[in-house]
């Protein structure tokens, strides 16, 4: 039963979106990522019913138990597998161009660079710009751990990202 609700909640609440509406996302105000936090916060106590979530318990334990990601997390989860998919040419091309990888260091003559960066562009002079999707996905890629970047299979992809947000997110 809970697996049938959480899945009813992912669909209807658009958490599905293709390309372009994470980027939308990324960046916004604190305030704004907690308007959204307690709109999955009410859907968990929906999906879990008040006799097991009271108003005023914490809601982080549900969230975890119900595998859900915080919406900070959730973001980031898509914008990843948004670049992984431009990576590994399962994106349309318009997306794909819009990331380049980091060009190789002349200065750096060792052996063990790590290829598998992207290049972000120069800080943007506009608090907007940082929520295109060419600044926010490398900015994200980036901070993924070396291991989660050399994946080539989208399954093994998706099923190691979220493992590693969802310690990210509850072993704080």
């Amino acid at each position: 039963m809970l697996e049938l609700e959480s899945t009813a909640f992912k669909q209807s609440s658009g958490i599905n979106a293709e390309y372009g509406c994470n980027g939308l996302l990324y960046g916004i105000p604190d305030y704004l990522i907690n308007k959204l936090q307690k709109v999955q916060n009410s859907c968990v106590r929906y999906i879990f019913g008040s006799n097991t979530v009271s108003k005023w318990d914490r809601i982080s334990p549900f969230l975890k138990q119900a595998h859900f990601l915080p919406i900070q997390r959730r973001i980031e989860y898509k914008i990843a597998l948004t670049t992984f998919k431009c990576l590994n040419n399962m994106a349309p091309s318009y997306v794909s161009n819009l990331i380049k990888p980091k060009a190789p260091s002349l200065k750096d003559l060792r052996g063990d660079e790590d290829y598998f960066l992207l290049s972000v562009p120069p800080v943007p002079h506009l608090k907007q710009t940082e929520r295109s999707f060419s600044y926010c996905a490398p900015t994200v890629w980036n901070s993924l751990p070396y291991k989660l970047r050399t994946l080539t299979d989208i399954r093994v992809f998706k099923s190691v990202l979220k493992t590693h947000l969802f310690k990210k997110a509850y072993e704080q």
